[in-house]
Order: C-alpha cells, then sequence, then structure tokens
C-alpha cells in the first residue's frame, strides 16, 4: 500500500478542514505547514492594503518562512498539498 502525506497550509484554518477530510478519506498522515512566525488577525485582513497577508499576496517574491520540521518527506510516495 503507497505511504500517502497531506501537507498544508491554513492561515485561517479553512484548509486545515479540507486536509483533514482528504486525510481521513485517503488513509493518510496528515501535516500542518507553519509559518515561523504566526499570523494574527491583523495580518490576515485582507481589507487593509498594509496588512500582512495583503503584502504577501500582492508581491510574489514574499513568503513566509515556515517553522523547521522533521517531516521525512521522500518517505511518502505520494504527497497531497493544500494552501
Amino acid at each position: 500500500m503507497a505511504k500517502k502525506l497531506v501537507a498544508y497550509f491554513s492561515a485561517e484554518g479553512t484548509t486545515r478542514k479540507k486536509a483533514e477530510i482528504i486525510a481521513e478519506a485517503g488513509n493518510c498522515q496528515l501535516y500542518e505547514i507553519k509559518p515561523k512566525v504566526p499570523y494574527t488577525k491583523d495580518d490576515l485582513n485582507w481589507m487593509n492594503k498594509k496588512s500582512r497577508s495583503s503584502i504577501e499576496m500582492a508581491d510574489k517574491k514574499i513568503r513566509p518562512e515556515i517553522e523547521d520540521s522533521d517531516i521525512d518527506v521522500e518517505s511518502f510516495d505520494e504527497i497531497i498539498l493544500g494552501a
């Protein structure tokens, strides 16, 4: 049987819910990709053009640094990525 991973990034929890459903249905390991600096409610205010999320969305060269991980992605046969 193939070893499968569902890895997801979910700032507000919407993608997390979908990833959990997919992981359960596909008998996959679930892994959350976390930003090194967590988002605050103000960071996620897309109506504020100066919020962290608005700035990151406007400039494709700016992406949040992610937390270090000890997950061995090479040990999986299939990886489903959600963001």
